[in-house]
């Protein structure tokens, strides 16, 4: 079965997560989604212009299906496997499916340097949600601190109590339990809770933020989680390919412009709710005032900013090695095939999720890229056919010296 652009995804869960199969290069941008009907419910995989769909068109096939399209390495098996274990539209968020590809990038992935990469991060991840906690600690200090005018406690810093917690001392190790049982005590108190919630509560909290990074206060510099560098990544994307459509040729800098009008739409939403995220913080004892919708709020931001970001990294790491080895890869022509790639692998924010807003990514992309290549390119062999290019700067040239309107078709 394939699907266009009249029949697009309205919501990130209909649009589904990307699950890199890096064995099989038709593979390597599908994604995965639940379908839940009166029969029950089916994993479903859409490929991106997948052979014998036209260019902006996925297939979409059944998940069970892809080992027999495909030879699949053991690492990828691996992935289809664990895909197929998932109970609920939740165990196929992007912080769960990351969760599933770093573990088998970690035991299967070929490259051995892709294996140590991997090993590295799941360290990283478990060294930061560490750093998180400590930081929202910080954060109840620093309220506890500002309530009772001790100075002391409201300067307090993640890097403070990790460097009093790694003390080797007795002392050190009392005044540490001391501290927190004094903070723990006074946010109970101001949210009308006991100390024993506040000690419950603040575990789902850590693994809620851990993805964003620390709680860091005005005079801290923070400590990025992967999806807050995911973010700083798109940003720099944002900064390259701007610079570069400004000294590319008219063709390949409309579909650079068009890349940056998607992008600066992911930037925009991922930034609004990143700033939320920050405000929500401000006070923790508040937000334990308030638990349950506290914790909704945490989870519904946290999904917002993963699936807003989901398929971006890889796009972003393409565009980047371009730049880096652009002698290596034809120069200019290199460096368009990577523009022309990004441009048909976009992962546009779906419509509703956006409520509203002015642009309207899904159907003005989908009829702009469209019209950049037929204008320009053959359908059949997907190369520039300078003929069809010399009739329309003929045709350009034309209307301006007789006045008559000009446009493409």
């Amino acid at each position: 079965m394939a699907a266009g652009s009249d029949t697009l995804p309205q919501t990130f869960e209909r649009r589904g997560t990307c699950v890199p199969l890096i064995s099989v290069p038709t593979f390597n941008h599908l994604r995965v989604r639940e379908y839940v009907t009166s029969r029950g419910r089916l994993l479903e995989a859409t490929i991106p212009n997948f052979s014998g769909t036209r260019r902006g068109e996925f297939a979409i096939v059944d998940w069970k299906q892809l080992p027999s399209m495909a030879t699949l390495s053991e690492r990828d098996s691996e992935v289809h496997a664990r895909i197929m274990e998932s109970r609920s539209a939740l165990d196929l968020d992007p912080i769960n499916v990351r969760s599933i590809l770093q573990h088998a990038d970690a035991a299967y992935n070929p490259d051995e340097e892709r294996r140590r990469k991997a090993r590295e991060q799941t360290q990283r991840d478990l060294e930061e949600q560490e750093i998180v906690r400590m930081s929202c600690i910080a954060q109840m200090t620093r309220e506890c601190g500002v309530a009772q005018g001790d100075s002391f406690m409201a300067r307090a810093s993640t890097q403070s109590l990790l460097n009093l917690m790694s003390g080797k001392s007795a002392i050190a190790d009392f005044r540490m339990e001391e501290l927190i049982a004094k903070v723990m005590s006074h946010t109970a108190l101001r949210a009308g809770c006991s100390v024993e919630d506040v000690r419950d509560w603040l575990e789902p909290l850590v693994g809620l933020i851990a993805p964003f990074g620390s709680v860091a206060s005005e005079q801290e510099t923070r400590t990025d989680g992967f999806l807050f560098r995911q973010h700083l990544r798109l940003l720099e994307f944002r900064g390259s390919l701007k610079a570069y459509a400004t000294q590319a040729r008219p063709e390949v800098a409309d579909s650079a412009e068009l890349i940056l009008k998607v992008l600066d739409q992911t930037i925009t939403y991922v930034s609004e709710r990143i700033v939320r995220l920050d405000a929500l913080l401000a006070s923790i004892a508040g937000m334990f005032r308030q638990v349950r919708n506290s914790l909704d709020q945490l989870q519904k931001l946290r999904r917002d900013v993963a699936y807003g970001l989901d398929g971006w990294d890889d796009l972003v790491s393409i565009w980047l090695d371009a730049v880096e080895n652009s002698h290596l890869i034809g120069g200019e022509q290199g460096m368009e095939r990577a523009i022309g790639h990004i441009l048909w692998h976009l992962p546009m924010i779906p419509y509703k999720e956006l409520h509203g807003d002015a642009f309207d990514a899904q159907s003005s992309v989908e009829r702009a890229r469209v019209k950049l290549v037929s204008q320009m390119h053959s359908w059949q062999t997907d190369e520039m056919d300078f003929e069809l290019q010399d009739r329309v700067e003929r045709g350009k040239t034309k209307s301006e010296e007789t006045g008559s309107r000009w446009e493409a078709s």
